[in-house]
């Protein structure tokens, strides 16, 4: 009967909104992470292709790097994590469209993958990020 009492507690409408404040503010974290990461990644990608081509790994299929390929990706990067930066800050600032706000930083974070995806935690993040806010019940 006690562990039935634990497993279920009845808890407040307050209780239940910070919970749900709490929530939010963590798929909010996680998608700043994912964000700067993901920045990080790009402007590495951009600081190895100009000034040590030589450490870069080779792309499958090819005999070589082109740093306009590597130039290509990274600009690609910064976009995708301008997008993830602004889907974050807009979940933010109007909470209550979370699932499009979500579905953006979901949508943004996966082809980041492409160009290293924030060290793949970044990706990570992003997709947590992305499918909690997608999924979290709206307040009424």
């Amino acid at each position: 009967l006690q562990l039935k009492q634990n497993l279920s507690p009845n808890k407040t409408s307050s209780q239940k909104n910070k919970e749900l404040s709490e929530k939010m503010r963590r798929e909010i974290l996680f998608s700043l992470v994912a964000a700067l990461l993901i920045l990080t990644n790009a402007a590495g990608l951009i600081i190895v292709t100009t000034w040590f081509p030589n450490i870069m790994p080779t792309l499958p299929g090819s005999s070589g790097n082109d740093p306009n390929l590597m130039y290509s990706l990274a600009t690609l990067g910064l976009a995708l994590g301008l997008l993830v930066l602004l889907g974050s800050t807009l979940l933010r600032l109007k909470p209550d469209s979370n699932k499009i706000w979500g579905a953006t930083i979901l949508a943004f974070s996966v082809p980041s993958l492409i160009m290293g995806g924030g060290f793949i935690i970044g990706f990570i993040l992003g997709i947590v990020a992305g499918y909690s806010a997608i999924s979290r019940k709206d307040k009424k």
